[in-house]
């Protein structure tokens, strides 16, 4: 009824209060210098535990020189693609000779169309240099290109 209707409303009124009042005792904003938003800090670092051992047991040892890549005897030659899209908006890869262009195509956010995955539809076709060439089956050349793309 009206009556406890109205005690609930207190109660959840005094919950409310006591709460905020606990949060400002735990947390108090501080304001930066030009600041109007209050920003908070926490009361203790955060620890890990067993973990934190851990971090520094994997951390870089500085006594054993420059970092080089792991067993490899030298580094694979990077060759760059130049993507020209039909509104003449281009964008730049750094790639190694070898690698899927459709691969190179998706991680540079290129919009290819693709239909048969297998070069038979001829959907994916660009300009490679002077060429025609379908984008799902060829491989990046060992040499800088640019590919005129959605040709069709």
């Amino acid at each position: 009824t009206a009556r406890a209707m109205a005690g609930t409303i207190k109660l959840f009124g005094a919950l409310a209060l006591l709460c905020s009042a606990a949060s400002a005792l735990v947390l108090p904003p501080v304001r930066h210098f030009g600041s109007t938003t209050p920003v908070f800090h926490r009361a203790y670092a955060p620890s890990m535990g067993l973990f934190d051992a851990f971090s520094k047991a994997f951390a870089n040892d500085d006594t054993l020189g420059k970092a080089s890549n792991a067993g490899l005897s030298k580094e694979k030659t990077k060759r760059e693609v130049t993507w020209k899209s039909p509104t003449g908006q281009t964008k730049k890869s750094i790639v190694v000779p070898g690698q899927s262009l459709k691969d190179i195509a998706r991680s540079t956010g290129i919009p290819i169309k693709y239909d048969c995955q297998e070069g038979t539809c001829k959907t994916c076709e660009a300009m490679i240099g002077k060429q025609r060439a379908k984008i799902c089956v060829a491989k990046m050349p060992d040499k800088d290109i640019t590919i005129s793309y959605n040709i069709r």
